[in-house]
């Protein structure tokens, strides 16, 4: 088990201190020390000025909960409890007095379980990774029989951690299910759960011990009619590896249960310990036995195989690989390829089926302009029609659909498209009397950076110079946000175009975690009402801009904007979860949510947003009007 701590570095801070206005002295000399696998002490050394306490904040790479402490201004030690190994935590301490905060101390942590001495090295030094390419339906199948104990329990935990967290975890990547077995047998998740790596090793960490006898036949019976199934997620022409973990021999027959898995393609590793019996682990596993057969004298010996074990199933995968997509039967190719109802953001592309047996298509949609997003799209076997969304308008995509049985493609058949221009206006030319509240809402998180941040500044003054701003014409305000939003300036701040755009120019940087819902909760209690300048009867309208996942819980405090009528758009740059900006944005999608893969790429949306934008306040005044 190891800790991985990287603190800002004193370059970065010193950026921070100059862009930020800071009266409160932080905390500094931020330490960690591991005192088991799911707990870390944290230490620093307090301020010499005058404080009344500290806030720090935890936030993990998968979908638990943020955390907060909030502690007097006498500690300078907490600890970390109920962490999972291997996932990535971010972690942030500063000081406060009153209501002003301190610039925050700011690393990731991780505890990773490969190393349980307890000693502090470089990440990831002994961590293995499977090639990209592997990818399998990987399955545990886990002794829980009495023999093996609680307190082991957490060594077998450790172990599937470690191998499950070498492979790319995806939907379209490797799946993984957890089996644990005893007198009967159980399934603790199966290979459709987890999509993604951190919810994985979070079920992991937290697997119940069952207890009970040690049924081994069953259980590999048990794998082959409801695990290395279709219905169970399983899929056609991938590889597919059993581990299995044992402390005993067996009180029923494996042999012919092992023969039939084997039969249907899996690949099976035995990792036997303690009481293991070596024939019958010989008698489950694949051949050859010293790849796939490993023995141990007790729990903590585990570690000792452990990298050799991950080394040769990964190196399995990719034999399973190269034999799959070598195999001679050729696959055949759809045919009749056609495109239809283009439009600027999309396209419907339609085919005739593949004559042949198959488990799927894929098509690609890739831009003939360099640097632009490409598109890959895998489609169920019986499909034959597909709109393709979020591209680029005035785009002309080369598409190619390949027939798919497994991992095995067919020849493709191609096409030709380009997009069409958006259908609005260049210029947001608006009447004279038109009236509208606009919001902007940025995130101002630590990962967006100061570089990147002068890029959201510069594509901020592209939209507010779009409008026409005045007390009686388009009204502009800007919220900024992290842990906390800060009005940068209210509705009724600036009564023109050089006031507006002089101020979006020169804001600070404030940096912090990433509270998307706190942060739009904000805007509707405290922007959106007549004393920041918010008008009756005017259409609404909030443009976030983000680069990541919110901390917190975001889809009441949208919903709660939208049911104000305020018009929600959603920009979501780099590391942004699609899902998140749709539940927040109003619908259609298309006109509402953009993705830009870094901060340079924001040219490409900023005429197409505008220009969605002001279309929206035009129908919403026309529906003003007619209720007036």
């Amino acid at each position: 088990m190891k800790i991985r701590l990287s603190l800002a570095a004193a370059a970065f801070l010193a950026a921070l201190l100059s862009s930020i206005d800071a009266q409160v002295e932080p905390p500094s000399d931020l330490k960690f020390k591991i005192l088991n696998e799911n707990t870390v002490e944290m230490s620093w050394v307090r301020p010499s000025a005058t404080i009344e306490g500290f806030r720090i904040q935890v936030v993990s790479d998968a979908d638990e909960p943020a955390r907060y402490l909030n502690l007097g201004a006498e500690i300078s030690t907490t600890l970390l409890n109920n962490l999972t190994p291997d996932l990535d935590y971010t972690v942030s301490i500063n000081s406060f007095y009153g209501s002003e905060e301190s610039i925050p101390i700011y690393g990731q942590l991780t505890i990773q379980s490969s190393n349980t001495s307890g000693k502090v090295r470089k990440p990831h030094s002994d961590a293995i990774k499977c090639s990209v390419s592997a990818i399998a339906d990987l399955v545990f199948l886990v002794d829980g029989s009495w023999s093996v104990g609680r307190e082991n329990f957490r060594h077998i935990r450790s172990f599937i951690g470690a191998l499950a967290g070498a492979f790319d975890i995806g939907e379209d990547k490797t799946r993984v299910a957890v089996v644990q077995y005893s007198t009967d047998t159980r399934t603790e998740f199966p290979l459709t759960r987890y999509t993604r790596r951190g919810d994985l090793l979070q079920a992991i960490n937290s697997l119940p011990y069952k207890g009970g006898n040690t049924m081994t036949g069953d259980a590999i019976d048990y794998l082959m009619k409801n695990i290395f199934t279709e219905a169970a997620g399983s899929r056609k022409g991938f590889p597919k590896v059993a581990m299995i973990i044992t402390d005993g021999k067996s009180q029923d027959p494996v042999e012919e249960h092992a023969e039939k898995l084997r039969n249907i393609g899996v690949e099976i590793f035995v990792l036997g310990i303690k009481g293991a019996d070596e024939d019958e682990l010989k008698e489950i596993a694949s051949t050859p036995h010293g790849k796939h057969v490993y023995n141990v004298p007790n729990f903590d010996l585990i570690q000792d195989v452990q990298k050799k074990i991950i080394t040769e199933v990964c190196s399995g995968v990719d034999e399973q690989l190269t034999s799959l997509v070598s195999g001679e039967e050729m696959v055949e190719p759809a045919f009749n390829l056609q495109v239809t109802e283009i439009a600027s953001k999309s396209m419907r592309v339609t085919w005739d089926p593949s004559p042949g047996e198959i488990t799927g298509y894929k098509l690609t949609l890739i831009p003939m302009v360099p640097g632009m997003k490409r598109q890959e799209l895998y489609i169920g076997p019986t499909q034959t029609s597909i709109n393709a969304r979020d591209l680029s308008p005035e785009t002309e995509y080369e598409i190619s659909l390949f027939a798919l049985k497994g991992l095995t493609p067919s020849e493709p058949i191609l096409d030709l498209a380009k997009t069409q221009p958006v259908k609005v206006s260049t210029e947001c030319s608006l009447g004279v009397d038109v009236q509208a509240d606009v919001v902007l809402l940025v995130d101002g998180s630590y990962s967006i950076g100061l570089q990147n941040f002068a890029k959201v500044r510069a594509f901020l003054e592209v939209l507010v110079t779009s409008f026409d701003i005045g007390p009686n014409k388009i009204q502009i305000s800007l919220v900024q946000y992290s842990r906390d939003p800060h009005t940068e300036f209210a509705l009724n701040t600036h009564h023109d175009i050089n006031a507006a755009v002089k101020a979006v120019r020169s804001f600070p940087y404030r940096g912090g975690s990433t509270n998307t819902g706190k942060a739009m909760t904000y805007v509707r209690e405290r922007i959106f009402v007549p004393g920041r300048g918010a008008r009756d009867n005017v259409p609404r309208v909030m443009v976030l801009i983000t680069d990541g996942k919110s901390s917190d819980s975001f889809k009441d405090a949208a919903a709660k904007l939208r049911n104000v009528d305020v018009e929600i758009f959603a920009v979501g740059v780099k590391d942004a979860v699609r899902s998140e900006l749709e539940a927040i944005a109003n619908p259609p999608a298309d006109t509402h949510v953009y993705e830009v893969e870094d901060f340079d790429a924001f040219q490409r949306i900023s005429k197409e947003l505008t220009q969605s934008i002001c279309l929206r306040i035009e129908q919403e005044l026309l529906k003003i009007k007619k209720k007036n």
